[in-house]
């Protein structure tokens, strides 16, 4: 067999060891104070962006709830409740108005009518501050109820675990440290039989082994 003689590049090959270094690591916190419930990675464990890493227990953050629940309720009805007496008082107003302009009731009736219909307005506005109030109480437990869902804010590894069920968390104290996998850096140690071997500036290619799917340029 033979062949015509060409000029091309000699690539070569360097096997070498070395670490995958993440891009960056993520302490995992909770956003609400509390005992955990349930932690749901071990170290080196891949994880997910969202996928919930542990949980604290909401018992009481679901009692709460319920209540502020019920106290919504309530506070919704008394609205309706005031704006029907509200809308009675007008009625009344309206009838002691016609009497009066055809001199068939006194004044002092027309005033009582005024002063009950404005004591009917202002028990329609003091039910709807205490409906937004039982509706903001209620969103905010809601939101701390989520809360005790402590999700992976990156795709990544577990690097620590910091914490076991039933130990107390708070935002000052991690429960896992979470490695950012996105991009990473391989760090390689080199001999100097190898480091003579690469040149600076040159083209290289890195197949990196502990990512089949991946290459490194």
């Amino acid at each position: 067999e033979v062949a015509s003689v060409v000029r091309s590049n000699v690539t070569e090959e360097v096997t070498v060891v070395g670490n995958l270094i993440g891009a960056a690591t993520v302490e995992v916190v909770s956003r609400v104070a509390g005992r955990l419930d349930s932690v749901n990675v071990q170290l080196g464990d891949r994880v997910s962006r969202g996928e919930t890493i542990a949980k604290v227990e909401d018992n009481e953050i679901r009692q709460q709830v319920a209540q502020a629940e019920a106290a919504y309720a309530v506070s919704q009805a008394t609205v309706k409740q005031r704006e029907a007496d509200l809308k009675y008082a007008l009625t009344n107003l309206e009838r002691s108005r016609s009497l009066f302009g055809r001199h068939l009731l006194p004044q002092q009736t027309l005033d009582d009518a005024e002063a009950r219909y404005q004591a009917a307005q202002a028990q329609v506005e003091l039910a709807g501050a205490q409906f937004n109030q039982s509706s903001a109480r209620l969103e905010e437990l809601r939101i701390t109820l989520a809360n005790t869902r402590i999700p992976s804010p990156v795709d990544g590894f577990v690097g620590k675990r910091h914490v076991d069920a039933g130990a107390y968390v708070s935002a000052n104290l991690p429960v896992a440290s979470l490695v950012d996998i996105r991009s990473v850096r391989l760090v390689v140690n080199l001999v100097e039989r190898d480091l003579r071997r690469v040149t600076v500036g040159a083209a290289a290619q890195a197949d990196v082994d502990a990512f089949p799917s991946e290459v490194v340029k």
